[in-house]
């Protein structure tokens, strides 16, 4: 992962975060709920708010990482066409060893055929 990709995912998830923990500390001092309540309600709430204020922080991400997928997925499609481009000139090679010794044994007399 490039370093400019990494720094990107890991702002983004500081911030989703910052923003759980904030809001946990909030519900659980003034709320009567339980610790574990307050957690809960803390996920809903900050998914929530992240939608709306994490968005540019979200999509600088996505970018990043569509990226990142993006240039494996091309080192893998050209493997690929490499390996396919060998495999056909080995196809290749080998039609034209079979067709010279199907002559050859066309060519002998016929008592003396391999």
């Amino acid at each position: 992962m490039r370093r400019s990709t990494a720094l990107t995912v890991i702002v983004y998830t500081a911030l989703r975060l910052g923003l759980f923990v904030i809001l946990w500390l909030i519900i659980d001092k003034l709320t009567p709920l339980g610790t574990l309540w307050s957690a809960v309600a803390a996920i809903l709430i900050s998914g929530a708010l992240s939608v709306v204020l994490l968005d540019r922080q979200r999509g600088a991400m996505a970018q990043a990482v569509g990226g990142f997928f993006d240039r494996i997925n091309q080192r893998i499609e050209r493997s690929a066409s490499a390996e396919d481009e060998a495999d056909e000139r080995a196809r290749s090679a080998g039609a034209g060893h079979s067709s010279e010794r199907e002559q050859d044994a066309h060519n002998q007399p016929e008592g003396k055929q391999q």
